[in-house]
C-alpha cells in the first residue's frame, strides 16, 4: 500500500528540482521522456512517481538516485516512521 504523505514529499521534491535547475515542467518532461500530462499530475500531487519515473528524472537532471533522495524532508519523514 502506498503512503500518501511519502508520495506528496516525493512530488514536492520533483517540483523543487525543476525550479532549482531553472527548468519548466515542459522542459523536464521533454528531457526525461515523461509525458507532460504525467509530470503535471506528479507536480500537482495527483499521481505518485514510480521508481522508473524518478530514475528518468535523475538521468535528465544528471543527478544520482542518492542525490534525489538525500533531502531533509524525506529524512524527517523516515525518522518519524521509526
Amino acid at each position: 500500500m502506498r503512503n500518501p504523505e511519502l508520495s506528496k514529499i516525493l512530488c514536492r521534491r520533483i517540483s523543487e528540482l525543476i525550479v532549482s535547475n531553472g527548468l519548466t515542467a515542459e522542459q523536464l518532461a521533454y528531457q526525461s521522456g515523461i509525458s507532460k500530462g504525467g509530470l503535471s499530475e506528479i507536480i500537482r500531487e495527483q499521481k505518485e512517481p514510480s521508481n522508473y519515473t524518478i530514475s528518468k528524472i535523475c538521468i535528465a537532471l544528471n543527478i544520482t538516485m542518492d542525490e534525489f533522495f538525500n533531502f531533509k524532508e524525506l529524512k524527517d519523514f523516515i525518522k518519524q516512521q521509526y
